[in-house]
């Protein structure tokens, strides 16, 4: 199922003319590595970053420290801001970033086990984003990611 929803992201990217990027926490590369297990993806999936830890997040994507300070790495800000350092400054590209907490531990009950932000920057429709609350062991929350993430990519390329 998941490959009939990339299959249909490839081609509405080859129509729109561009290349998807990922920046990813708790799914750990497992949204590019969906996306490229489709045969002839090669032609849309540009690249992907794993930024597991902050640092990473700020080396790679070029999010602020006081973003993470002042948010937390599983917030609204910081995905946006991944999203954005991931396109950087070319406009035939669209990049998805995600963060959250795929448990056993980590959460809190302002972020509950299960919380995942995503945002998309994408040309003409700027960075929009999404709060996701999963649930089941890490596996589970992380394959629920992986999905909402095809098909949050898809809903902005069919606008």
């Amino acid at each position: 199922m998941a490959s009939k929803h990339v299959e249909r992201l490839l081609q509405r990217c080859r129509e729109l003319d561009l290349k998807l990027r990922t920046a990813e926490s708790c799914t750990a590369g497992a949204v590019a590595a969906e996306i490229a297990s489709v045969s002839g993806a090669s032609d849309v999936l540009d690249r992907g970053w794993v930024t597991y830890s902050n640092q990473a997040k700020m080396d790679e994507l070029g999010v602020f420290s006081s973003l993470l300070e002042k948010h937390g790495a599983v917030s609204e800000p910081v995905v946006k801001a991944m999203a954005t350092g991931g396109t950087g400054r070319d406009e035939d590209c669209i990049c998805i970033a995600i963060s959250g907490i795929a448990g056993p531990g980590g959460g809190t009950d302002e972020k509950p086990v299960g919380t995942v932000w995503m945002a998309v920057s994408y040309p003409e429709q700027g960075v929009q984003s999404k709060k996701f609350l999963f649930y089941g062991e890490r596996a589970k929350i992380q394959a629920q990611a992986v999905d909402a993430a095809i098909s949050f990519l898809l809903e902005l390329s069919d606008r």
